[in-house]
Order: C-alpha cells, then sequence, then structure tokens
C-alpha cells in the first residue's frame, strides 16, 4: 500500500492518450493540486477537440511541438507524470530532469493515490494472462489495471479493495516508490532493448517492481524459479530480508508445475505444493500457460485465497481476446490467432500448437506471421529460428512494424526461417492468411501469429496505419470454403 504523499504541484501531464486522461482525471480530484498543466506533441483533431474540453475545466493545454513551452508554464517546482508511451529520450523529460523535476510515470501518481493491497505483475510475456487469472481469483471486479489493451490506467481503477495491475517496464523506469502487496514476474527475455538500450537495463527496470537500491521489497515476491533472473532476483530479495515464493517446473518450486496436458481447447495442469496437490482445469492450453497458472496460484496462496475458489475462478477465466484465440467454424482442423511477436513468446505459442498436431497422423502445423515492432536483427532471426523449426509450411507476410519498409522487414524474417519448413511470401496479410487456411487439410494446425487483436498495422516508414484483424481475416477464409458454423 502506499504511504508517500503527494506534492501540491504544479503537474504537468505529458500525453493525452488514456493514462494521460486518467492521470489529469485524478489530480483535478485531487484537493491538493494547485495547478495544471497538460501537453500532447500530436496535432490530431481527436487530441484538439480533447484538449479544448479541458481548458473549459481550467486546464492550461499545450498541443505540438516538444513540450519547451508546456514546461516554462508548469514552473520550476513542478512534477511531470508522463504517459508510458513517452520514451525516456523524449526533449521534455531530459529538460525536466536536467532541472531537477520529478519525472513520474502515471503508474506512480496511481499508486500513490491507492490505499488498499495492490498485486503488480510484469515479465516479457504472459503479463496479460497471469494478472488477468489473479484478477478472476481475488474476485476483482473488473479487468486488471495498468494494460490499456484490456483495462484502464492505474489513475482510473476502481479505488477500493485489492486491485491487480499489469505493470510494464516502460512505466518501471519512472516509478520511484512503486513496491506491491504481492509482486509477480513471468519471465525475462530479450525485448524493448531498443527503449532500453540493453538487456540489463531492462532487467533493471523489472527489478525495481520487487527490489529497490536501498534495499526496500515489495510484500511478497512470486517468481519464476525456471527463469534464469527470476532465479537470480529471488536470491537477492531474500538476501535483502524479503518475503519470497517461487514456481515452475524446477525441483525446488515452491508451487511446482508436476504435468500439464493440453488440446487446441484446454488444458489441466497438476502443481505440487507443501500444502498438497492440486489439479486444474482451465481454457489456456500450453506449457507457458501452465506457467502463467501457476503463478497465479502462488499469488493466491500469498493472498490466501481458498483452493475451492481458485480452481473454479481458474477453470471459469476465458482466453483473452488474440491470446491462443481458436476460429472455428466446424472446420476439420484448427485455426488459432495469437498475439506471439517475440522469439520466446513465437517458441511457446509454436511449441504448444506442435504438441497438439503431433497425436494426429498426418497432421501439419502451418504458421503465418510477419514482422512486429521496430527493426530487430536479432529479435527478427529468433522469431524466423523457432518459425522454421517448429513448423511445417510457413507464410511470411506483413506486420505492424512501424518506421519501416516492409519487403525488407520480410527478407530478414527470411534469411532467419531455415528450419527444414517450406516457406512462402506474401506481402498482403489477408492473402496470407487464405492460402494457410485454404491448404488446411483434416487435423492440422494454423497459427495466425504477432497481431492478435490489436485490429490494425502500421505498414510503412511513415506510419500508415491500415486496419486489419487477424480473426476477422481467418473467418473469411473458413468462409470461402465453406466453414461458416462460428462456436467460438
Amino acid at each position: 500500500m502506499s504511504t508517500r504523499p503527494l506534492p501540491a504541484g504544479p503537474y504537468l501531464v505529458a500525453g493525452l492518450g488514456q493514462a494521460g486522461a486518467a492521470a489529469i482525471g485524478a489530480l483535478r480530484a485531487a484537493p491538493a493540486c494547485e495547478r495544471l498543466v497538460a501537453w500532447d506533441a500530436s496535432g490530431a483533431p481527436g487530441v484538439h477537440g480533447g484538449a479544448s474540453a479541458l481548458r473549459r475545466r481550467g486546464v492550461a493545454v499545450f498541443v505540438g511541438g516538444d513540450g519547451t513551452d508546456a514546461l516554462a508554464a508548469a514552473g520550476p517546482r513542478a512534477t511531470v507524470v508522463k504517459s508510458p508511451g513517452l520514451a525516456p529520450d523524449a526533449p521534455l523529460l531530459r529538460r525536466a530532469a536536467g532541472a531537477g523535476l520529478p519525472v513520474w510515470d502515471e503508474l506512480e501518481l496511481g499508486w500513490r493515490l491507492r490505499r488498499h493491497p495492490t498485486v503488480g505483475v510484469t515479465g516479457t510475456n504472459g503479463k496479460s494472462t497471469t494478472a488477468r487469472l489473479i484478477a478472476a481469483i481475488l474476485g476483482q471486479a473488473g479487468p486488471p489495471a495498468g494494460n490499456f489493451e484490456f483495462g484502464p490506467a492505474l489513475c482510473a481503477a476502481p479505488p477500493n479493495g485489492p486491485l491487480v495491475v499489469e505493470v510494464s517496464s516502460f512505466q518501471l523506469d519512472a516509478a520511484p516508490s512503486v513496491l506491491p502487496h504481492v509482486a509477480v514476474l513471468t519471465n525475462l527475455t530479450d525485448e524493448h532493448l531498443g527503449w532500453h538500450g540493453s538487456r540489463a537495463a531492462y532487467a533493471a527496470a523489472k527489478r525495481r517492481l520487487f527490489l529497490r537500491e536501498d534495499g526496500r521489497t515489495a510484500g511478497t515476491s512470486v517468481l519464476n524459479a525456471d527463469d534464469p533472473f527470476g532465479r537470480a532476483l529471488a536470491r537477492d530479495v531474500a538476501a535483502a530480508g524479503g518475503a519470497v515464493v517461487t514456481y515452475g517446473e524446477a525441483a525446488d518450486a515452491h508451487v511446482r508445475i508436476a504435468g500439464a496436458r493440453w488440446t487446441a481447447a484446454d488444458a489441466r495442469v497438476v502443481l505440487a505444493r507443501p500444502e498438497g496437490t492440486l489439479e486444474l482445469l482451465t481454457q489456456l492450453p500450453g506449457a507457458h500457460n501452465a506457467h502463467n497458472v501457476a503463478a497465479a496460484a502462488a499469488a493466491a496462496c500469498v493472498l490466501g485465497a481458498p483452493d475451492a475458489e481458485l480452481a473454479a475462478a481458474v477453470a471459469a477465466t476465458p482466453r483473452l481476446p488474440g491470446r491462443w484465440e481458436r476460429i472455428d467454424g466446424g472446420q476439420p482442423f484448427d485455426v488459432l490467432v495469437d498475439y506471439a511477436h517475440t522469439p520466446d513468446g513465437v517458441r511457446a505459442v509454436l511449441a504448444a500448437a506442435r504438441a497438439v498436431v503431433g497425436p494426429r497422423p498426418g497432421a501439419r502445423l502451418r504458421t503465418v506471421l510477419g514482422p512486429v515492432g521496430l527493426a530487430d536483427p536479432e529479435k527478427a532471426a529468433g522469431i524466423g529460428r523457432w518459425a522454421g523449426a517448429l513448423s511445417d509450411d510457413v507464410v511470411l507476410t506483413s506486420g505492424s512494424a512501424p518506421g519501416s519498409e516492409r519487403i525488407l522487414r520480410l527478407a530478414e524474417l527470411r534469411r532467419a526461417c531455415d528450419g527444414g519448413a517450406r516457406v512462402t511470401l506474401r506481402l498482403d496479410r489477408r492473402a496470407a492468411i487464405a492460402e494457410a487456411v485454404g491448404a488446411a487439410g483434416p487435423g492440422d494446425v494454423v497459427t495466425v501469429l504477432g497481431l492478435g487483436a490489436l485490429g490494425r498495422m502500421l505498414i510503412d516508414r511513415r506510419g500508415t496505419r491500415l486496419a486489419h484483424d487477424d480473426r476477422e481475416a481467418a473467418r473469411a477464409a473458413l468462409r470461402a470454403r465453406g466453414w461458416d458454423r462460428w462456436t467460438s
């Protein structure tokens, strides 16, 4: 729980998206806030409309430029509250830090306003699913906070009762006092290195949710014993006097995954704990989801949730949109849409799909994927390597790759995709999905990876936005084959 007070202000809120709007709403309701300034770099019509509404409420709003004028208007005693998407090297943030002004993420502000226990979930992959499971076990009304795809910013979350928050490394870089009642780590793999500059800096940002430089720790740290970073962090937290609960397949994990088996539709996970074995039914297939279930179960044990409530919540929690989402029109093969877009994420989903294909005589695993995110040759090499090694057929296509030319990013993936799979290239993503679905036979599994439920792509250096939904494209491809009896 937060014990640190809010400064009186003034405040400068940088970014007028969901997080910025939530921060402004929270600050306007705070009696000690003496002055409020807001800035956004975008000149989009929606931003201008929101700015006009804020001005009518007494907020000094600046739109466009680098924020220098907004910083000057806020004055030499201002606290800057940034949106997570604002990079740490943004000119406004550099100037504020150079002037000795506090720079907080919206997460820090929301944390200081809360007076109830908080569960924070972080990691490279599996955050959203694990946070959703814990929220269900706790009976939290609504989705976890912090993930703007599925839930509210922390400043806009319900004020009462325990709250589960999905926490990114982007937020932790500017969250000086956030230490939750329970902190959960899913894993740490190479991602966001362009943002943080190095894996060490990325790991240091994640570490802040569990252990601070001055030795302060989260109430209890729930850590992945199968992850090298998780094991090292467990030792460090324990050495600082913090409570640690580990989970995973490791023999010494407090909550050990003793078994997991799954189909394309569901799974059973067996957990061995000091207080006894627990078997859980879940709608989340795959070894990676067994880890997510184990992390949620470990957090539930810390929070005192009874086994019966834990089991019922895990069984009832549906898959998130675009995460192993089955597109089922009654066809004799499986079509799965998943958000996996990192090497470890692609490996995990394709390994789970490979296990589904394995017992089916003659079945093939067909994968559609494209580059996602900023250019990163090492990331592309990992994605291509796993796709080629685990799939029988791969269709490489466009993804959401801002600041890049599609054909160059595809060539990058193609060079890495050398594991024996048959590889084709289709620049148009709908055509790529149609090709994979059109070729599928009985027992096959078609995986469409990278976008999940995102609903759009950024396709060139200019940032051109193209509306696209992998799930709708898969349904269209199935309809073209006469399969349209939707069951999920």
